[in-house]
């Protein structure tokens, strides 16, 4: 098994290298500034929004599958165009692609959202992902879209390191009240914006099948 990590030096993307290696998955990673400091992984600087590079890096790579975890936050040119770029080049190659999105894609007006609900998003940011998912679901109909949502791990993540910091005094700022997500455990952090402040997902249909199981906030961190 080969796999080819986009946004492999990212929070996300360091620990799909780290868990792809310890798979003994053959396993090739990209970044955009420098690579991570996690070993047994081929690592390329890579520019998703070139997308000719792109396709060059797949054919070289020749991967089994591809996990396109790249995020230019509101940039659309990486979000949304970059996202695109990755699924024309997994197509061309014939490989699988997992495609990692985010509850962003929500307005937050219906609170509670599952798997089959269509994506009304009211933040640039939640803009370009929807719009890297229409162009991924209709490029490739099989690809796995990966809806996430706030995303902490063992205190790397943004949203911890500023907590950590407003708790110690080493950074100001304020935390606010009406903001309601499900974080999980480990994965590429979001800073809020104004718009989708109830966003809570329901991964019942996705937990029944993979052999994973989805681990939530509180289990992750230790309270009841």
């Amino acid at each position: 098994m080969k796999v080819l990590i986009i946004g492999g030096s990212g929070f996300l993307g360091t620990e799909l290298v780290r868990q792809a290696t310890s798979a003994g998955w053959e396993t090739a990673a990209t970044y955009c500034s420098r690579p991570s400091n996690v070993s047994g992984a081929s690592w390329y600087q890579l520019d998703v929004r070139a997308a000719g590079d792109v396709d060059e890096l797949l054919a070289e790579v020749a991967p089994s599958a591809v996990i396109d975890s790249t995020s230019g936050a509101s940039d659309w040119a990486v979000t949304a165009d970059g996202s695109i770029h990755v699924a024309m080049a997994a197509r061309k190659s014939g490989c699988r692609l997992v495609h990692v999105s985010s509850d962003a894609v929500f307005s937050g007006a219906r609170i509670h959202y599952d798997e089959t609900c269509l994506p009304d998003p009211v933040t640039p940011y939640g803009a370009a992902k929807a719009a890297a998912e229409t162009a991924v679901r209709h490029l490739m109909p099989a690809a796995a879209v990966v809806r996430t949502s706030l995303l902490i791990g063992h205190g790397r993540s943004v949203h911890e390191r500023m907590v950590h910091d407003l708790a110690t005094g080493a950074g100001d700022g304020v935390l606010f009240t009406d903001d309601f997500r499900c974080p999980v455990a480990c994965g590429r952090p979001r800073l809020r914006s104004a718009g989708n402040r109830d966003v809570r997902l329901d991964s019942t249909a996705t937990q029944g099948t993979v052999r994973t199981r989805l681990r939530g906030g509180r289990e992750f961190l230790g309270v009841p």
